[in-house]
């Protein structure tokens, strides 16, 4: 079943409720996400585009790029794109299998990943979304391996993860030779626990982390917190 999702004014993208839909981790990586001016980037596992999309719209001066496993999702990204004015190619594929020609081209890559282990997380509804968000297809250990093998020497890797998973994150970081760089732990309010984490790394890069001030999504009287309004402003 198809929906639209009105991104800006003037702007409905289509959302196939066989995928991963546009969710709040989506949006905020997309806000967090800060490559340098007119650098080339690339969404690992695209799916229907919303990431890559969210990113070229807040930041045009980008030049984006998609690898997404199956067809049907690909198709719909770079139609999704071209329905907000950019421009999207997405290569049809598998990140365990990377096509050679996609190593060591990227200035930045994006990934919102798997987040949940086989037998462990949340239940799915159908095999799409599995292969969304569980580790049925790509776990974080893979999805760090290609990063690794797509980005140039110094190049930016941006994801979000489960806050509570973040040793498995740090760990496969490390051993792809990504250094954290900068952290940014999101709450629901104030009073709660991180439930998701930003992270910036860089391949092959230094010692050294920055551990940002946390994004409450509502204030203590339970209303949108200021900048959770001004990063949803800012697409919508």
């Amino acid at each position: 079943m198809e929906k639209q999702v009105d991104i800006r004014p003037g702007i409905a993208l289509v959302q196939d409720s066989r995928f991963f839909p546009l969710e709040e981790d989506t949006v905020l990586l997309s806000a967090f996400a800060a490559p340098k001016k007119g650098a080339l980037g690339l969404d690992l596992g695209a799916g229907q585009g919303f990431l890559a999309i969210l990113c070229g719209l807040r930041r045009p001066d980008l030049h984006l790029e998609g690898l997404e496993l199956q067809p049907e999702a690909c198709a719909l990204a770079q139609a999704n794109a071209r329905r907000a004015g950019l421009e999207l190619p997405v290569t049809a594929g598998d990140l365990r299998q990377l096509p050679g020609a996609l190593h060591g081209r990227y200035d930045f890559v994006l990934c919102n990943p798997p987040y949940y282990e086989q037998a462990r997380g949340r239940t799915v509804r159908n095999s799409a979304l599995a292969q969304a968000r569980c580790d049925l297809g790509a776990g974080i250990g893979q999805v760090c391996r290609a990063a690794f093998l797509t980005l140039k020497t110094g190049g930016r890797l941006y994801l979000c993860f489960p806050a509570g998973r973040l040793p498995d994150l740090c760990a496969a970081l490390e051993q792809n030779r990504l250094a954290p760089k900068c952290l940014r732990l999101v709450h629901a309010g104030p009073d709660k626990a991180a439930h998701l984490a930003l992270m910036e790394a860089v391949k092959q890069g230094g010692p050294g982390l920055t551990v940002l001030p946390p994004l409450f999504v509502r204030e203590e009287n339970g209303a949108p917190s200021r900048e959770y309004r001004e990063i949803y402003g800012g697409i919508v």
